[in-house]
């Protein structure tokens, strides 16, 4: 086979390509909208009525409140456990040398652990500099603040 005729054959195969991951996901797609019919579809006429879409999403809704609800009671633990293991003077609260002694640990464990020193070590010397950890650390009390925001939406 010649080269001068390979390269078009190549590039008209590729154009089936994308048709063939289109037909796939419509594929996933008609397999999950069937599923919920099959499982909401109380009547049995094979669509979901004004009242079946209601309990859909209402159970939606719920399975959201409860995943909200999990996330806050794992942020509670996780705030209890860091009092727990901070708090040296047992009065309930972080004073400033309970926080320093706070950030010093944070800032090691997260030194140690592959994914997060990834993203925070922006020079790729693999330790951070005090102003890696600054930006860091500004960027996880972001996320917190969002995520605390939104869950209590």
């Amino acid at each position: 086979m010649k080269a001068s005729f390979l390269f078009p054959v190549c590039l008209a195969a590729t154009q089936f390509v994308p048709g063939a991951a289109a037909q796939e996901t419509a594929k996933t797609e008609a397999r999950r909208d069937a599923e919920i019919i099959k499982r909401y579809d109380t009547n049995k006429d094979g669509k979901l009525d004004e009242a079946e879409v209601a309990a859909v999403k209402e159970q939606m809704f719920m399975a959201d409140q409860e995943k909200k609800e999990e996330r806050r009671e794992r942020l509670q633990e996780r705030q209890k456990s860091w009092l727990a293991e901070f708090d040296k003077n047992a009065d309930g609260k972080l004073d400033d040398a309970e926080k320093a002694a706070m950030e010093t640990t944070v800032r090691a464990r997260m030194e140690k652990r592959p994914l997060m020193l990834k993203r925070l070590d922006t020079d790729g010397d693999g330790k951070l500099s005090d102003a890696e950890w600054a930006a860091g650390r500004e960027k996880i009390f972001a996320r917190a603040k969002e995520a605390k925001a939104k869950n209590e939406k």
